[in-house]
């Protein structure tokens, strides 16, 4: 989608006299946009946005319309793929007119034309339009010093993730409803195991009965059984321990692997700090790097990388060692769970003995009626576990995907693909301004500041610095943008120019209008004091005119 023009009266501090912006198809402008606080440079923009959605955010519709006059009216017109579409909005009174291709679209109701126009011709939800093309100051107060929590937000909203956050929203309230259904199913199955009980104390009072008249039977077979159990016993903790000793050796080996990635690590690193020493130059500013200070820090590096190879193949040792050990009680495991399978068999034997005597003697009915019962109380337990079991994988698959939706799941995947052309363009632009110090992202969105392949707080950077920096940052982010939506033809920037010296204001500028050009976007450059204006094609002034806004435009040559 593209914005042509817009055309708007009576919105804002706006008045009668109509307004109106022109925008060419297939390449872009820079404006100057001049005037004092409360003139009406933002109205612009919300102008835009209202015309398009219907809404403003952070604004009533009921403030929008001018306090005096009331009878606000945008008309917007945009081109998407082979549609040419007209829109029409009004408010006090209400109005509401989409004209595509010559025809006026009237299907399906307000809201029905609405999700058209969202969905067939815009291409872009409204909380992603809004806030990729209007950036302001107070939104990016520092990329290199703002807080987890507003560089969350701030990644949310520029790249859509805010979407990924109400679905994550719904999944958990799905996921919380099936927890209710899983405790209604475990009340439901404690009920049956106390009936299964209750039949079972019934059935051990009557099988009593019958003991005492196959007494002596019994004993040895129960003496046998015990025996057999106690060996069992002893056999599985056998079994147990050499497990324990398994997690252990696993313990191990872990921290050894990992002692010996971070031993390469640290080599690799000494490795390349040895490299940059070799060179006998500074890559960046080319200065001699063979004072007493840069020797003693060579030979200390030096130093570093001969011991840690030795380190490391003791390492190497100890880890074959443990492996070993892991193999030895794996082995022994198996033999333990042979005997364990072989005394279970037999305990399963006298068992079957046991209940064979003891349903021998007494009421075969009686016998029958409780087994009987118990069996269908058993169905039950079975069909309602079976019936939990599906809830529960649902609930843990949901768990799962609410997970996937959150900080370390997609948005993280998005985060990485985006971070490669994100920090070429930062690094480009950064070349291009001579900052005396590189700027990248790491996959935590995290900003990283070196000098020299030293890592350096961006506190220490001078305040004019950091404001180049933050620039450059957001003007890459831009980039990356309009790949995701190529259709984007505007963007308004605000006050992110100010308390920047004006060497860098000229720079920053300069670049700026450069990438406009390439990725054709019409950028509105909002200030409240004077800029370079042969670097923009346009300016727009701002002022009151008997308590009303209005602009004028003028071309510079």
């Amino acid at each position: 989608m593209k914005v042509l023009s817009v055309e708007f009266k009576n919105i804002a501090s706006y008045g009668n006299k109509t307004q109106k912006l022109e925008f060419k198809e297939d390449s872009a402008e820079l404006y100057l946009t001049l005037g004092k606080n409360g003139n009406g440079k933002t109205t612009i923009a919300n102008a835009i946005v209202f015309g398009l959605y219907g809404k403003v955010e952070g604004v009533k519709m009921g403030d929008l319309p001018n306090r005096i006059n009331k009878n606000l009216w945008v008309k917007i017109h945009v081109k998407s793929k082979n549609l040419d579409v007209v829109i029409e909005r009004g408010l006090a009174p209400n109005k509401f007119k989409v004209v595509v291709n010559g025809v006026e679209y009237d299907r399906a109701g307000k809201r029905g034309v609405q999700e058209y126009l969202e969905e067939e011709v815009y291409g872009i939800p409204y909380h992603v339009f809004k806030n990729i093309i209007i950036l302001s100051i107070n939104d990016f107060k520092s990329f290199l010093t703002m807080s987890p929590s507003d560089k969350k937000q701030i990644i949310d909203r520029m790249f859509g993730f805010s979407v990924l956050n109400d679905m994550q929203r719904i999944v958990k309230e799905d996921r919380k409803a099936l927890k209710s259904d899983m405790d209604s199913f475990d009340s439901e199955l404690t009920q049956i195991n106390e009936s299964i009980i209750q039949v079972k104390m019934q059935l051990n009072r009557l099988q009593e009965e019958s003991d005492e008249k196959n007494k002596d039977e019994i004993k040895k077979l129960k003496d046998k059984l015990i025996k057999f159990d106690e060996s069992k016993k002893k056999l599985e903790e056998a079994q147990s321990a050499f497990q324990e000793k398994i997690g252990t050796f696993e313990e191990d080996l872990k921290v050894k692997n990992n002692s010996y990635s971070n031993m390469k690590y640290e080599l690799e690193s000494l490795q390349r700090k040895l490299a940059l020493y070799e060179k006998n130059a500074c890559p960046t500013c080319e200065a001699p790097m063979d004072s007493e200070f840069h020797q003693e820090k060579k030979a200390e590096y030096a130093t570093k990388a001969e011991t840690i190879p030795t380190e490391m193949q003791r390492v190497e040792g100890d880890v074959m060692d443990i492996k070993g050990s892991i193999q030895t009680a794996r082995e022994k495991q198996g033999q333990i769970r042979d005997k364990v399978a072989s005394l279970k068999t037999n305990i399963g034997n006298i068992k079957n003995e046991l209940i064979k005597i003891k349903n021998s003697v007494g009421s075969q009915d009686q016998f029958s009626h409780l087994n009987k019962l118990i069996n269908q109380f058993q169905e039950q337990e079975e069909t309602k576990e079976s019936d939990k079991s599906k809830i529960t994988n649902e609930y843990y698959f949901l768990e799962t995907l609410e997970t996937i939706l959150g900080e370390d799941g997609v948005k993280n995947m998005a985060v990485k693909t985006i971070l490669p052309g994100l920090n070429t363009n930062i690094a480009a632009m950064g070349n291009t301004m001579h900052l005396p110090f590189h700027i990248r992202f790491n996959d935590k969105f995290d900003c990283i500041i070196t000098n020299l392949g030293e890592e350096i707080n961006p506190m220490t950077l001078s305040t004019g610095e950091r404001k180049k920096a933050d620039f450059i940052i957001i003007i890459a982010i831009i980039k990356i943008l309009k790949l995701r939506f190529p259709q984007l033809n505007l963007l308004f920037l605000d006050e992110l120019l100010s308390s920047v010296d004006p060497d860098g204001v000229y720079n920053i500028l300069k670049i700026l209008a450069q990438v406009i050009k390439d990725n054709k976007l019409n950028t509105f450059v909002i200030n409240h004091t004077q800029l370079p204006h042969e670097i923009f094609d346009k300016t727009i002034t701002i002022h009151k005119d008997n308590g009303f806004s209005k602009f004028e435009i003028e071309t510079i040559d």
